[in-house]
């Protein structure tokens, strides 16, 4: 993201990614990486509650599975993991049968009910530490700018 472009529209308006994505705009492009010689692009979700339900999940799943990420780990008898909290709108049957079918069976963890109330990732000290000083730096760097 380019925090210092220009900002069309706000992000509850429809078309908002559409118009502030490309050169020198917010979105100058999107991320992607390379895992095992597959270009996999960032993906995207959201729904107006912004909480992952499990549709996203099965639609992040479904991407990975389709780019063909794990074909060669599949083959070699090895089991892709997913670790969740079992929050109730992630555990529908459209997850659950996804993650429970032969061709694209997923290890999932599935932790303490509405347990993020109690822990969540970042809630550690020594990433807590990291994240404040990444901020830390993002500000001067902000103020440097203005």
């Amino acid at each position: 993201m380019d925090l210092f472009a220009d900002i069309e529209g706000t992000p509850v308006k429809a078309r908002f990614f559409d118009n502030n994505s490309g050169p020198r705009k917010l979105y100058p492009g999107w991320l992607k990486c390379t895992y095992k010689e597959k270009e996999v692009p960032c993906i995207y979700r959201w729904n107006p509650k912004g909480n992952i339900n499990s549709t996203i999940l099965t639609d992040i799943l479904r991407t990975l599975d389709d780019l063909g990420c794990y074909e060669e780990d599949r083959r070699n008898g090895f089991k892709q993991m997913l670790l969740l909290d079992t929050h109730g709108l992630r555990m529908k049957l459209e997850f659950l049968s996804y993650i429970n079918s032969a061709g694209t069976k997923w290890v999932v963890c599935i932790g303490v009910p509405y347990g993020t109330a109690l822990w969540q990732v970042g809630d550690s000290a020594e990433q807590n530490r990291l994240y404040k000083m990444a901020c830390t730096k993002f500000k001067r760097k902000l103020l440097e700018m203005k």
